[in-house]
């Protein structure tokens, strides 16, 4: 394999400005807001579906392995090669994918290239007064469907309406072989994009497939109408114990489009101040959103007093501005691991996640190792996620990946101790979630996908992934496959 004439063959296919082999650029592709892996041979950024097609056939025809990479807001390694002896591959940076193909206030669906960012969906849809049932996580300024629905994600909607795999219809995908298909009813010959359920779900078996299965060239997204009314409620408790059966409840009720809990981790050394939950309410009038509120405040009581809601209404008022940086708001590296469980199994959850920190309380004070923890509802799932944050030497993605440039940060042998007893806390929360069942999103190279599942599962999913990419070069190593 001549790597050079296949690096310009690339150039030929989709303009020689659209391929980046810059070491500065290949560092920075290279690595996510956690991990740092094997640098790619070269950054592709397809213009086309056409193009993109042509770029996968040449690299698989050459042996070559391929990263897809929307927004690169990813901390799981869900497209850094971490693993051992990976093979040499080409990154695809899917962003310049970014047209709306078809907008149907009729069908009530929408249909994007897997470039598009949350924000240019929802600008579209808005436009007609619609927007996706699940539209888009807290970064949707920056993140895309494709990296999204690769991963799924949840925020906006999610507490009623769940995860961005819940607002699929049908995708259209890059195989390894350079063949675009496509899932749903999109695929009858003279049919249209707007029923999933058309034969086997094989939309599901993309999504949150971490690109082990193929490329997303395409989604189509179900619509819903803006409601007119929304309310916002904010309540703070004396203590999680406390906070989570309420959460809990409001989970069950369906009422929230939105409902996060949050708070700092009481160690001894933090500040312990009190969790709140911070709700959004909406309905087709102000009046019926008022009324949710209403029975909100009832599941409450007395458990919980009431704040001025200006958190949950400023994340709705500037919804994917809100979060401007990939650092916390002292300019500290801040890190997320997450686990899924049923409504019912939250406290378990939180009990098991403190006990690590708990037991890493020690190293945390002496480091200035803070945490915090939140709690989501999606549907009928609870994620439950501790944040851990330090000062560190944040990397090029750190200081650009959101659009602003952050001051730049030395390593040191003090930094470096602190990122190596996060790493030890991360994995041990990691393993206390397997242990108790959890599952994921953005499961990438971190998360055990393979690992953790049912055998008979893992190999059924192996031999898909045989038929649909026979020698191994759709993100290798992603999902543990």
């Amino acid at each position: 394999m001549d790597t050079e004439k296949v690096v310009s063959r690339l150039g030929f296919l989709v303009g020689p400005d659209h391929v980046l082999t810059d070491d500065v650029l290949l560092s920075h592709f290279s690595e996510d807001l956690f991990f740092e892996g094997q640098t790619p041979l070269a950054v592709v950024a397809p213009g086309l579906v056409s193009e993109t097609c042509k770029v996968v056939k040449l690299c698989t025809d050459e042996g070559i392995a391929l990263l897809p990479r929307g927004g690169g807001l990813s901390y799981t390694a869900g497209y850094v090669q971490t693993q051992d002896n990976p093979p040499a591959a080409i990154l695809i940076d899917t962003r310049r994918l970014n047209r709306v193909v078809d907008l149907s206030p009729e069908n009530m669906t929408v249909t994007a290239e897997a470039g598009c960012t949350w924000e240019q969906v929802m600008e579209a849809t808005s436009a007609h007064g619609l927007r996706p049932t699940m539209f888009g996580p807290s970064t949707g300024r920056f993140s895309t469907l494709g990296g999204s629905l690769s991963n799924n994600c949840m925020f906006f909607g999610s507490a009623n309406n769940g995860t961005a795999a819940d607002a699929i219809v049908g995708l259209d995908i890059v195989t390894a072989d350079g063949y675009v298909i496509r899932t749903g009813s999109g695929a009858i010959k003279n049919g249209t994009p707007f029923y999933r359920n058309n034969g086997p779900d094989l939309t599901g078996l993309f999504l949150a497939d971490g690109g082990a299965l193929g490329i997303k060239a395409a989604a189509t997204l179900r619509l819903e109408k803006i409601p007119e009314g929304r309310s916002y409620a904010s309540f703070s408790f004396a203590s999680f114990e406390t906070l989570i059966p309420i959460v809990q409840e409001i989970g069950r009720s369906g009422l929230a489009s939105e409902c996060l809990g949050l708070g700092p981790a009481a160690l001894d050394h933090q500040e312990n101040s009190a969790p709140a939950i911070h709700i959004v309410c909406e309905g087709w009038t102000q009046g019926i959103a008022d009324e949710k509120i209403k029975v909100i405040e009832r599941i409450v009581g007395d458990s919980g007093t009431p704040l001025n809601p200006v958190l949950p209404t400023y994340i709705r008022e500037n919804a994917y501005s809100f979060v401007q940086s990939s650092l916390d708001a002292a300019g500290r590296l801040q890190i997320w691991t997450h686990g899924i469980f049923p409504i019912g199994d939250t406290l378990n959850a939180y009990a098991g996640f403190m006990d690590v920190m708990k037991a890493h309380a020690a190293e945390m004070q002496s480091l200035e190792i803070e945490a915090t923890l939140s709690f989501a509802c999606a549907g009928t799932a609870m994620m439950v996620e501790p944040v851990l944050r330090w000062q560190g030497s944040a990397s090029h993605l750190h200081r650009t990946g959101m659009g602003k440039v952050e001051e730049r940060t030395e390593s040191t042998s003090e930094t470096k101790n602190r990122e190596a007893h996060v790493r030890l806390i991360r994995e041990d929360f990691k393993t206390t979630m397997d242990s108790l069942g959890a599952a994921h999103m953005q499961y990438g190279r971190f998360y055990d996908y393979a690992s953790v599942t049912d055998e008979n599962t893992v190999n059924f999913l192996r031999s898909l992934k045989s038929v649909l990419d026979p020698k191994g070069l759709m993100n290798p190593g992603v999902l543990g496959l």
